[in-house]
């Protein structure tokens, strides 16, 4: 990789570090992060206004005179696609593009307090700890339910996400008291979250910037349905909110009907759906395979500048696409913040109705039933190609055009 001295310190570290205490393997790992960091060129405002208005430029970025404003709710772990999504809008909002005015952690892929410590450990790594994290709820809004019971009517449901871990619980507020959930490779964040809640800090927002604040769901609705439910006039407060979850074709991921997002709380993605945001769309599980991660994905990013994003990423995945050429993993989460970005990367979108099954009797719990010409816009499929060129143009802080593009790598890897 790129960044040789980093390489070289860490790998004397590892040999000298047999027998270390936690305290002593947790110190040379920041050594490390540190030696990393001071390889990466930083950008000046002028650089960043520079690398703006070439993605404005090149990809036809629609301009205003008001910056779009942002809230992320998310079920944020590390280095997945929810982490993606949200180095996605960091880098936006460094850039000008957008004024990402916080994240708020919900339930779903880990607990609260797991993802409080997961959003503000990466937000450090990538030079963005002045992003505010709020930590919200796991609980769904109808509390949690009994998971054996709902198994005999639907069949085995997958062991993951928090839902099944309720015996371990830790609750938010212990975001630095994990135990057993603890990661001694990303350690306990520098900085803190906000004492207000996600919830209160949603409504708060919406009410400051009406009609100016979109909210993007990658994680249960959870969070924003207790929004909508505390204050009547939240929903129509926002400029409106942009879903990942749903199933429109096919069988459901998570059971035979339904996608995890939507299964954790069915009731509060239903609660959202009939709500009077003043837009909605959704990215269904359907986009997903038209915007996973491969080795070519990765090639690019490697081909184009260093930022602390890129080469997180890069440390952490690029050698195992780099082992196995064929490995590609789903981004589905990312694919929300980047049609808010750049909505050209859309190539099948729909209006569509959409009802949720939460009849927690029914083996459809969850289950989305669709009807043709309603008001929600159903993205269906993104253009691969213009889809990786402009997130890794973005990441990697591009001023002007790159010499390799996502399709030149697909075809070297063929």
């Amino acid at each position: 990789m790129k960044k040789v001295t980093a390489l070289v310190l860490a790998v004397a570290l590892l040999l000298a570090g047999c027998g270390e205490t936690i305290a002593e393997q947790e110190e040379n790992n920041s050594v490390v992060q540190e030696a990393a960091e001071s390889t990466i060129p930083s950008y000046s405002a002028e650089e960043d206004r520079a690398a703006a208005e070439y993605l404005v430029s090149k990809y036809g970025l629609k301009q205003s005179e008001t910056i779009p404003k942002v809230i992320l709710d998310c079920d944020m772990s590390y280095l997945y696609d929810d982490a993606m999504c949200m180095c996605i809008l960091a880098q936006a909002d460094t850039l000008g593009l957008i004024d990402l005015l916080g994240v708020t952690i919900t339930g779903g892929n880990q607990f609260v307090s797991y993802g409080t410590n997961s959003a503000l450990v990466q937000l450090e790594r990538i030079g963005r700890a002045d992003i505010p994290v709020y930590m919200g709820t796991d609980i769904p809004i109808n509390g949690v339910r009994d998971l054996e019971e709902q198994e005999k009517i639907i069949g085995k449901i997958d062991r993951y996400g928090s839902m099944h871990h309720f015996d371990e619980y830790v609750e938010p507020e212990k975001y630095h008291d994990l135990g057993s959930y603890y990661e001694r490779k990303w350690g306990y964040s520098e900085t803190e979250p906000q004492d207000l809640n996600s919830v209160d800090f949603m409504i708060e927002q919406a009410a400051k910037y009406k009609g100016e604040v979109t909210i993007i769901s990658v994680g249960a609705a959870t969070n924003i349905a207790l929004a909508c439910e505390k204050d009547a006039s939240f929903a129509a407060n926002t400029a409106g909110i942009i879903y990942m979850g749903t199933i429109i074709e096919g069988a459901g991921t998570y059971t035979p009907y339904a996608d995890f997002n939507v299964f954790y709380d069915a009731e509060a993605f239903d609660v959202c759906l009939k709500s009077a945001f003043p837009s909605q769309t959704a990215i269904p599980h359907d986009a997903a395979e038209t915007a996973v991660l491969n080795k070519a994905v990765f090639d690019l990013m490697d081909a184009k500048n260093d930022t602390l994003i890129s080469n997180l990423w890069l440390d952490n995945w690029y050698s195992q696409y780099r082992r196995n050429t064929h490995y590609k993993s789903s981004c589905t989460d990312a694919i929300a913040a980047v049609v808010l970005l750049n909505p050209h990367v859309i190539q099948d979108e729909r209006m569509l109705s959409l009802e949720i099954n939460t009849d927690v009797n029914s083996p459809e719990y969850g289950h989305t039933i669709c009807d043709e010409n309603g008001d929600v816009k159903v993205v269906m499929s993104v253009n691969t190609e213009v889809y990786w060129d402009f997130v890794t143009d973005l990441i990697c802080h591009m001023q002007d055009e790159s010499e390799f593009n996502y399709a030149y790598f697909v075809d070297a890897n063929t």
